[in-house]
C-alpha cells in the first residue's frame, strides 16, 4: 500500500530547492573552479576533494544529524549577506578568489541559518578541505612559489656538491657541465620542481590523514580532540618542508644524472618517473610523521557522545526568504557575468614603431618559448631591442591582457627576475615625463647577474591609468570593472646596461621609457 504521508515524500523539497538556488547563484564560479581543477596542476587535487568531503559526511551522518538544532536566523542571515557582498565584489572586480571564498561562506551561512552552530563546528574539516582546494590569488601564489623555487635550487646545489660535481647556481637556474662535454646544460627549477604543486596536495592529505586516524572520533573541535587537533595542525605544517625537500632531492638527482648522462637525464622516463616518486616518498614521510605524532600525542579520556535528537526541517527557520534572496542574487550575478566586458579597439603590439625618438629597433622581435608563454598567459606581447645613436642597447617588454576576469594577470619582475639569477637593488619610485608633458610614476631597480649590470624601469598601464604599484593597479582594475566594464591592461618593462656610467644609463632608460609610454595608448587603449 503506497505511503500517504506527505512529509516523507516532501522532506527533500526544501534542501533540494536550496541546493538548486546556490548552484544557480554560483554557476559561473563553480564552472570556472572545476575548469581550474582540471587544467591547473597546482590544484588538481581539488577534483578529489568533493569526493572526500562526501565520504566524510556519509560516514559521520548519524553524528551530524544529531548535532542539529533549531538554527540561528540572525547569525545565518548575517553570514549569508556577507557572502553576497563578497560575491558581488568579486564578480564586479573580476577577483576569482573572493568569489570562491564567498561560496564557502555562503554554504556555512545556510547551514548556520537552518541547523545552528554545532553542525557547523562538526563540519570544520570538510570546510577546511574546500578552502585548501581553492586556488589562491596569482599575486600571492607568485610570492610563495618563487622563494620556494630559490630554496629548492639552493638545497639541490648543496646536495650535488656533496658528491663532488661542479655546479653553478644563478637564481633558480642550475648550470652543470656534463662529464666529457664542452657545453654547459642549464636546469631550471620551475614551479613543478619547487615543491609548490606537491605542497598543496600534501597539506590537504595531511588533514585527511589526521582526520581518519583520530583516536577520538567525537572530539569537540570538528571531530578532533585537543590532542588530535594539535597533531593535525602539526602534520599540515610538517608537510611544507617535506614537499620542498623531496622536490629538492628530485632536482639533485636530476643534476647528478645530467652530469653523467647529459641532456637525456632531464627528459623522458626519468623526468616523469621522478615526479611520481617524489609524491610516493613525500606521502611515506607524511605517514611516518603521523605515526610519530600519534605516539607522542596520546590524548586523554574519551568524552561521552552527544545524544541530542535531530529535528525535522519543518521546525527550521523559514526557508522562503532565503530561497528568494538566492534566486534574485543568482539572476543579478549571472546577468553581470553574461554581459561580459566592453571590447576596445587596439593595434597589435607587433605593429609598435621601429623608431622611438632617436632609438631604432635592433633585429627582430624576441619570442618566448611555448612553456613561458603558457605561464605568462598574455593576450598579446612584444619583446625587442632598441639601440641609441651612441650604440647603447636597451630591451623592452610589453605584456598585454585583454581581460583579467579569467585569472590571467601580470607577472611582477620582482618575482620573475630573482628566479633567473638577478639580484635587485636600489629600489626607487621615479617620475617619467613624456614629450607631451604627461608624467607618471614607475619603478626603478639596479640589477646584477654575474657580469651583467643593468638598470630596469617598469610600470603597469591600462584604461588611461599608469601605476608603479601592482596593488594600486589591482584596486583600480576592480573600480574600472564596475564603472567601465574593463579589466584590460599591461605590464611594461625597459632594461639597459649600466656600463661605465650609471647616471647616463639611468637617463637613457628614462628617455626610452618616456618615448615608449607615449606610443602605447594605441596598443593599450585608454
Amino acid at each position: 500500500m503506497p505511503d500517504s504521508n506527505p512529509n516523507k515524500s516532501s522532506k527533500w523539497i526544501v534542501p533540494a530547492a536550496v541546493v538548486g538556488a546556490v548552484g544557480f547563484l554560483y554557476f559561473s564560479v563553480l564552472a570556472k573552479l572545476g575548469y581550474d581543477w582540471w587544467t591547473d596542476e597546482n590544484y588538481s587535487h581539488g577534483l578529489l576533494v568533493p569526493l572526500v568531503i562526501g565520504a566524510i559526511i556519509w560516514l559521520e551522518r548519524d553524528k551530524l544529524s544529531s548535532s542539529t538544532d533549531a538554527g540561528s536566523r540572525i547569525a545565518g542571515s548575517g553570514t549569508v549577506i556577507t557572502a553576497f557582498v563578497l560575491l558581488l565584489a568579486g564578480t564586479l572586480g573580476s577577483e576569482l578568489f573572493t568569489q570562491r571564498i564567498s561560496l564557502v561562506l555562503m554554504t556555512a551561512g545556510i547551514l548556520l541559518y537552518f541547523f545552528g552552530r554545532r553542525l557547523l563546528v562538526n563540519l570544520a574539516v570538510p570546510f577546511t578541505l574546500l578552502i585548501l582546494a581553492i586556488p589562491i590569488p596569482q599575486i600571492i601564489f607568485n610570492r610563495i612559489s618563487f622563494p620556494l623555487q630559490l630554496w629548492a635550487s639552493q638545497v639541490s646545489v648543496w646536495g650535488i656538491r656533496l658528491v663532488d660535481i661542479p655546479v653553478v647556481r644563478k637564481g633558480n637556474v642550475i648550470d652543470i657541465l656534463p662529464k666529457g662535454a664542452t657545453q654547459v646544460l642549464s636546469l631550471e627549477v620551475v614551479e613543478a620542481c619547487s615543491g609548490i604543486r606537491s605542497l598543496m596536495t600534501l597539506v590537504t592529505l595531511a588533514l585527511v590523514l589526521a582526520y581518519f586516524t583520530r583516536r577520538d572520533d567525537d572530539g569537540p573541535f570538528g571531530g578532533f580532540s585537543a590532542f588530535d587537533l594539535i597533531r593535525a595542525v602539526s602534520l599540515m605544517v610538517i608537510a611544507v618542508p617535506i614537499a620542498v625537500f623531496t622536490n629538492a632531492a628530485r632536482v639533485m638527482g636530476t643534476g647528478v644524472l645530467t652530469f653523467y648522462y647529459g641532456k637525456s637525464a632531464t627528459d623522458g622516463v626519468w623526468h616523469d618517473a621522478s615526479g611520481w616518486l617524489v609524491y610516493v616518498v613525500a606521502l611515506a614521510l607524511l605517514i611516518a610523521a603521523n605515526i610519530i605524532l600519534r605516539r607522542v600525542l596520546k590524548g586523554g579520556a574519551r568524552p561521552s557522545p552527544s545524544n541530542v535528537e535531530p529535528k525535522p526541517w519543518a521546525r527550521k527557520a523559514g526557508a522562503l526568504p532565503l530561497l528568494l534572496a538566492l534566486v534574485v542574487g543568482g539572476i543579478a550575478v549571472n546577468w553581470f557575468v553574461s554581459r561580459g566586458e566592453i571590447q576596445v579597439n587596439r593595434s597589435m603590439l607587433s605593429e609598435l614603431p621601429k623608431t622611438l625618438g632617436t632609438w631604432g629597433q635592433r633585429g627582430d622581435e624576441i619570442k618566448f618559448g611555448k612553456d613561458i608563454e603558457a605561464v605568462l598567459k598574455t593576450t598579446d606581447y612584444t619583446m625587442r631591442e632598441y639601440s641609441a645613436p651612441d650604440g647603447r642597447v636597451a630591451n623592452i617588454y610589453v605584456g598585454y591582457y585583454s581581460t583579467q576576469r579569467t585569472g590571467a594577470t601580470y607577472h611582477s619582475p620582482q618575482n620573475c627576475l630573482p628566479g633567473a639569477g638577478w639580484v635587485m637593488s636600489d629600489p626607487n619610485i621615479v617620475t617619467i615625463t613624456t614629450a607631451s608633458g604627461r608624467s607618471f610614476n614607475a619603478n626603478r631597480y639596479l640589477l646584477k647577474n654575474g657580469n651583467y649590470y643593468e638598470v630596469m624601469i617598469y610600470w603597469y598601464q591600462g584604461r588611461g591609468r599608469i601605476e608603479a604599484s601592482e596593488y594600486d593597479d589591482k584596486v583600480n582594475t576592480i573600480i574600472d570593472s564596475v564603472t567601465r566594464r574593463r579589466t584590460d591592461g599591461a605590464m611594461v618593462r625597459v632594461m639597459t646596461s649600466v656600463g661605465t656610467d650609471e647616471d647616463k644609463a639611468i637617463n637613457a632608460a628614462y628617455d626610452l621609457s618616456a618615448r615608449l609610454a607615449e606610443q602605447l595608448p594605441a596598443y593599450i587603449p585608454e
